[in-house]
């Protein structure tokens, strides 16, 4: 892979960036937007999930400007985002074709009672209801490693968090849940 040097342009780009400057970020997005959804939509060759990666990607870039760090050319650090990205959507997509989160097991099955349906609905209601009534950072962990696949690793990278944090976070998240269901009867554990 040849990689370019920062040039002086992306440098004072990238510094306004790093302070906030929204037009910086706007002519940045202008740049490269179309190149990295081209991209995008012929990995995926899927329109709708390339707009929400390429939207994920400069979201992204917008949360982590105070800290960018681009030692060759922007469009290499740029296109490092969008394949984590495409990545991240990948593993996903493969977890959800495994088990969907809001659908029970087995309902492609003709003998599905609808009773089972309908309680397995209100299990998963309470479930997020109870994710909810977690603390905030705490409820994005366990959010972010059941419900996005991430692994701990990602998730400490992501927060900038101790893997070790993020182990204690989802151990006591799922305590915490089990005991909101048990105090609803579902949980007998």
């Amino acid at each position: 892979m040849h990689f370019q040097e920062l040039l002086p342009d992306e440098q004072s780009l990238l510094q306004r960036l790093r302070e906030g400057d929204k037009d910086a970020f706007n002519e940045l997005f202008n740049q490269f937007a179309e190149p990295v959804l081209t991209y995008i939509n012929f990995r995926l060759q899927d329109a709708h999930d390339a707009d929400d990666i390429l939207q994920e990607v400069f979201i992204k870039l917008w949360h982590k400007r105070s800290t960018i760090e681009v030692h060759t050319s922007f469009k290499n650090y740029l296109y490092t985002i969008v394949q984590n990205c495409i990545t991240d959507h990948i593993r996903v997509i493969k977890r959800r074709k495994w088990q969907p989160a809001d659908t029970p097991p087995d309902t492609q099955e003709d003998h599905i009672k609808p009773n089972d349906y309908y309680q397995y609905k209100q299990l998963h209601q309470l479930w997020k209801q109870a994710i909810k009534r977690l603390p905030v950072q705490m409820g994005r962990i366990y959010v972010m490693k059941n419900e996005e696949a991430l692994s701990v690793k990602e998730i400490a990278s992501e927060l900038d968090l101790s893997e070790q944090t993020v182990k204690n976070q989802l151990h006591t998240a799922s305590q915490r849940i089990v005991k909101i269901l048990q105090q609803v009867n579902l949980l007998f554990l």
